[in-house]
């Protein structure tokens, strides 16, 4: 592949090696800036010649063009430029150009990625000397491509605000700032940004940069704007006001995992699950923001300190305790700290015998709740209140039921759903464990371990025996709605128990990444993403990776790609974290790493068919049918020995055009509700098949259309 640098410097490499010589000739460099700029239309042969020989003969000019175009081919290779009857055209698929990927991220408003490939003016320092033609038009698309830059800056300098992205914010106005150094309207931007970093010194020197450079340059004075900013920051007045809106917030909770201080590794259960038990009790407080689980699980060690972990977690307090079980006692030390000043807000110890565990976890709960000022409606307090097992040994297997599934193997949600069967048979009306026992067949339908009807015949029998015991368990709403969504397309039920779901447990992330989940099958992307963001901001460790496939589902790949990028250097050995940015690069034009990256999501878990049938679909759609009909075969290899989900055979088939076939395996993989059978409609891999009057009829059987 010949890659081709027309941003900042012009630049031609063969791989890494970069080519010189004649095809780095002036002439021929502008040239090939032309042609690239006109794809994916031909340039005109007479355009051509009149841009860069205006001054030569008819004759002449078309010898010379013919010599650059012989040059050209002779060094990027003869199928690079194609000769369309008067016109030249490049071959995207031998030439990768910088200035491609910009203009294709400029079309498709992806900011992010605009902000990102823009590194340089296009042929910066460039000219040439005899063509004034060539000058006034390279002078117009460096302003079309600095006017790009600028709005693209501007929107991502304007959503880090929203995220509360500080530091990537100042980094972004710094880069407007540069762009237009003169312009009041960047260095307000940029002072603001530092301000709110807490760099309020470097956004003073700014403003003084700014309005030297401003009277050097232009002989103007600085924009009134920008002068009383500069007066509000150097007298406190605008970080009063930040502070006064930031005390308005949603108070926020971190539960670190308590430390167990029995001296027996057999009661570090016991004490994760108070962990985790706390925090599904401040989840049931709509006023609080409560951190989830699986992220405050990786500071269990206590590593860093509480100011930093909070930092990390977005939380504005902490909850630090300790467990010591010994027999049928039960001591707990709970404390509440404010992360910034580390003063603490309540504390508590608790001596108790070991049926009134759940009386504590209560009482833990409404106090963090009153230490914060947080208001809790009488409902919400019967809820925190209510008590899921009056039988101590139903809830100890319960939670060893809760270790297993959140390890989301077919071994471990198999033994999971054992014990919390032991817990039901100790405690029949204990719904929390039904409710867990329903998800934990969802997930084994998902990963392919058991077959779809029976997991959700299971799941629908589990769910519905926790409801009528407790209707007002948000866990067993959230269940409920993905299982009517998933197994019985019923989307208007599904989506009112997540809309339950969410009344009875706020701040529970996983509801919110279903609900995310089940709005991406239904094309409402913007639902969807709003829905994981809010999961994400749940749970900020997490990888996150619903959030990445629903912006590919909807286009937003300059979205997808550093999200994408973030969860693979997060967990370099996750599999689906490989997969999504594989396809993320793969439909952003970036083919060649999209294919990298799904061969190592199928080398890192090789057992995935699932990967396996996507590569095949990637390897078909970039033209390589060849290689797509070898995956094939070894999809047909492994199901004649395991089960492989009708779903991944759809995939490639779909890779070698062969559409009747996919429909067939579709339409097997829907009746089987097998995977994300659920999501067709929804689904870019299955873009290919939308106009298919077999798709169609299969989206009115599902009541999608």
């Amino acid at each position: 592949m010949i890659t081709v640098q027309l941003l900042g410097g012009a630049c031609l490499r063969s791989g890494d090696a970069p080519l010189s010589g004649p095809p780095a000739q002036r002439h021929r460099i502008a040239l090939l800036a032309l042609i690239v700029a006109s794809w994916p239309q031909p340039l005109s042969r007479d355009r051509a010649m009149a841009m860069l020989w205006p001054e030569k003969d008819v004759a002449s000019a078309r010898r010379l063009l013919n010599l650059a175009v012989h040059v050209l081919r002779t060094a990027l290779g003869e199928d690079s430029i194609a000769s369309t009857g008067d016109g030249l055209l490049l071959n995207p698929s031998r030439v990768n150009c910088d200035l491609h990927e910009l203009r294709a991220a400029i079309e498709s408003d992806a900011s992010d990625r605009v902000a990102r490939l823009y590194t340089a003016p296009l042929l910066d320092g460039f000219h040439l000397d005899d063509s004034t033609e060539f000058g006034f038009w390279l002078d117009e698309r460096r302003s079309e491509l600095s006017h790009a830059y600028i709005g693209a800056l501007l929107a991502l300098a304007e959503r880090q605000q929203e995220s509360g992205d500080v530091h990537g914010r100042v980094r972004t106005c710094l880069r407007l700032a540069a762009a237009d150094p003169h312009s009041g309207v960047y260095a307000q931007a940029l002072m603001r940004a530092l301000d709110d970093a807490g760099d309020t010194p470097g956004a003073i020197q700014h403003a003084s940069e700014h309005a030297r450079r401003l009277r050097t340059d232009l002989e103007l004075d600085p924009d009134p704007k920008v002068v009383a900013l500069t007066k509000l920051l150097r007298s406190g007045t605008l970080r009063e006001r930040q502070v006064a809106a930031a005390d308005q917030r949603v108070p926020s909770v971190a539960v670190l995992p308590f430390i167990n201080l029995s001296g027996d590794s057999e009661n570090e259960l016991f004490a994760d699950g108070i962990t985790e038990d706390v925090i599904a009790q401040l989840s049931k407080i709509r006023a609080l923001k409560v951190i989830s689980r699986s992220s405050v699980t990786q500071f269990k060690e206590r590593q860093l300190s509480l100011k930093e972990i909070a930092r990390r977690l977005g939380a504005t307090t902490v909850l630090d305790g300790s467990v010591r079980h010994a027999g049928d006692r039960v001591r707990i030390v709970a404390k509440l700290i404010d992360a910034e000043t580390e003063r603490h807000l309540w504390a508590e110890t608790y001596d108790r015998q070991l049926t009134d565990i759940f009386s504590v976890q209560s009482d833990v709960a409404l106090q963090i709740a009153a230490s914060l000022r947080a208001e809790l409606s009488r409902d919400e307090e019967t809820r925190v209140r209510r008590q899921p097992t009056g039988d101590v040994r139903a809830y100890q297997s319960f939670q060893r039921g809760r270790q297993l599934y959140i390890q989301y193997t077919p071994e471990s949600l198999t033994s999971a759903i054992e014990f919390y069967d032991r817990a039901i048979a100790l405690d029949p009306s204990f719904a929390l464990a039904l409710a867990n026992k329903a998800l934990a067949y969802t997930e084994l339908a998902e990963v392919g371990a058991l077959a779809p009807d029976v997991a959700y015949r299971c799941a629908m029998q589990a769910a519905s025996t926790a409801l009528r015991l407790d209707p007002d368990l948000g866990e067993a709403h959230s269940s409920m709605g993905f299982i009517k969504g998933v197994h019985e397309f019923d989307w208007s039920g599904a989506e009112r128990e997540f809309k339950r779901a969410l009344e009875l447990s706020p701040s529970n992330s996983d509801t919110y990444m279903m609900y995310g989940r089940f709005c991406a099958a239904l094309t409402r992307f913007d639902d969807a993403i709003a829905l994981q963001e809010r999961a994400h901001e749940l749970d900020p460790l997490a990888h996150g990776l619903d959030r990445m496939t629903t912006r590919i589902r909807a286009g937003r790949y300059d979205e997808a790609v550093p999200l994408a990028e973030e969860a693979v250097e997060f967990a370099p050995a996750n599999d689906r974290a490989r997969a999504t940015l594989g396809w993320a690069y793969f439909m952003s034009g970036r083919r060649a790493e999209g294919l990298a990256e799904l061969e190592r999501a199928v080398a890192v878990e090789p057992g995935n068919t699932m990967w396996l049938g996507q590569l095949g679909q990637a390897y078909g759609m970039a033209g390589d049918k060849k290689k797509a009909r070898e995956i094939l075969g070894q999809l047909i290899d492994v199901a004649r020995s395991y089960y492989v989900s009708p779903y991944h055979f759809t995939y490639a088939y779909i890779g070698l055009g062969e559409y009747d076939e996919a429909m067939n395996w579709l339409e097997r993989a829907v009746a089987e509700r097998a995977g994300p059978a659920y999501s067709i409609k929804g689904s870019f891999l299955l873009s290919a098949l939308h106009d298919h009057p077999r798709f169609r009829a299969l989206l009115k059987q599902m009541r999608l259309a």
